[in-house]
């Protein structure tokens, strides 16, 4: 009966460990563009003269730590940096799993600066000291200059 219990608190042991291990890996995944790593959204606004006039840019980053990403996001535009305030909403999306939403409206000004640029880069961070920095793939950066012009 003794050896039952030790085999058994064994294996509760080893998948605990095995799930602290996925989560761990999980929350510091390496990609090498933004849509890679979390999932994107870009629109962009347009006047009643169909201009565009502004864009709304949401990520959604699901992690299993608790922490909440920081309000502030830098884009670069090549080798422009606009610095810029996001919303942030953090909601439970599995069992341990939380999603965390971060929306912000892009100034007129870098719509010209997008519509250009040759590459664009994300960049936010975790209280903890995680940062994301990450660029558009080809396609996704197509779409952004197309959603801008």
């Amino acid at each position: 009966m003794k050896r039952y219990a030790i085999i058994i608190l064994l294996v509760i042991v080893a998948a605990f460990g095995g799930l602290l291990v996925f989560c761990e890996s999980h929350d510091n995944r390496t990609a090498d563009s933004l849509s890679a790593y979390c999932r994107i959204d870009f629109q962009g606004l347009r006047g009643s003269d169909g201009t565009a006039t502004s864009a709304k840019f949401t990520i959604w980053d699901t992690r299993y730590d608790g922490e909440k990403p920081s309000t502030h996001l830098k884009l670069y535009t090549d080798d422009k940096v606009w610095e810029l305030t996001a919303a942030v909403k953090q909601e439970k999306s599995g069992l341990w799993q939380k999603t965390n939403e971060l929306s912000v409206f892009l100034p007129s000004a870098a719509l010209s600066a997008i519509a250009d640029a040759k590459t664009v880069r994300c960049e936010f961070s975790y209280p903890n000291g995680k940062t994301i920095d990450l660029p558009l793939n080809a396609a996704d950066l197509a779409y952004w200059q197309d959603q801008v012009k």
